[in-house]
């Protein structure tokens, strides 16, 4: 019975330890409704992912918040544990830690002026065409690895809706939620004037973990086991319906 008590004791301090675990991950600034900053916070679909799945093995997640292309650099020299929402594609998949699963799957799409008689554009096709890209981001294999594609790279989405509205680019590629949260956003400028005309990728997004970071293999694990969670409970549905 002393045994017991003494084996109990000890699973109960480490709970109270695990409970009290404080970590900070790296969310994305411009990827409403996915992640962004309101009001200097992280706000959106995945920054409540991952805030529960950590949640559910009592681990309190906290975020900073910050462009995509520094949120990935800085996990990688491992001054991050992780960062989200990346694609491991072939560029960057080896440099970072990867979950089971994603945190969600998408289109990445392709879109030009509401006038355009351009229909079916895949990577292929998209070749020596002007295509804007936000810095930093992935799109997809086929796409990413490309070099034929004429890329204009713009540090904010709309930038590159602007740039397309200018005629100053042919296409604008944009995640499918992102591309219609900026329409709504900005119904004045935007609204009615662009059209979807191809996809290039239905990736996974996922949180890429630091190889070097302290801990981050172990955080890691702790994010599968909370996710798993999550996913399985009807909580991951009523956090999509809070935000799509």
């Amino acid at each position: 019975m002393k045994m017991l008590f003494c084996s109990l004791l000890a699973a109960l301090s480490l709970g109270q330890a695990v409970a009290g675990e404080v970590i900070t991950l790296g969310a994305e600034d411009d990827w409403a409704p996915y992640s962004s900053v309101v009001d200097r916070q992280a706000k959106g679909f995945a920054v409540d992912v991952v805030r529960e799945a950590y949640a559910l093995v009592g681990i309190t997640a906290k975020f900073d918040v910050l462009p995509y292309s520094r949120c990935m650099s800085d996990t990688k020299a491992g001054t991050l544990l992780a960062c989200f929402d990346a694609v491991p594609n072939a560029m960057i998949a080896k440099h970072y830690l990867w979950p089971k699963l994603p945190l969600f799957t998408t289109h990445m799409n392709v879109y030009a002026l509401a006038d355009s008689t351009a229909q079916d554009m895949v990577a292929s096709k998209l070749e020596g065409r002007t295509v804007g890209v936000e810095r930093g981001y992935e799109y997809g294999d086929e796409f990413d690895m490309n070099t034929k594609i004429v890329r204009k790279i713009v540090d904010k989405n709309f930038q590159g809706f602007r740039m397309l509205l200018a005629k100053r680019i042919e296409f604008m590629a944009a995640e499918e939620r992102i591309a219609k949260a900026l329409f709504l956003r900005f119904p004045a400028e935007f609204g009615g004037k662009f059209k979807l005309v191809g996809t290039v990728a239905t990736p996974g997004l996922f949180i890429a973990f630091s190889k070097s970071a302290p801990d981050s293999e172990r955080y890691l694990k702790k994010f599968n086991e909370g996710y798993a969670i999550l996913r399985n409970s009807p909580r991951y549905a009523e956090i999509e319906a809070k935000w799509f």
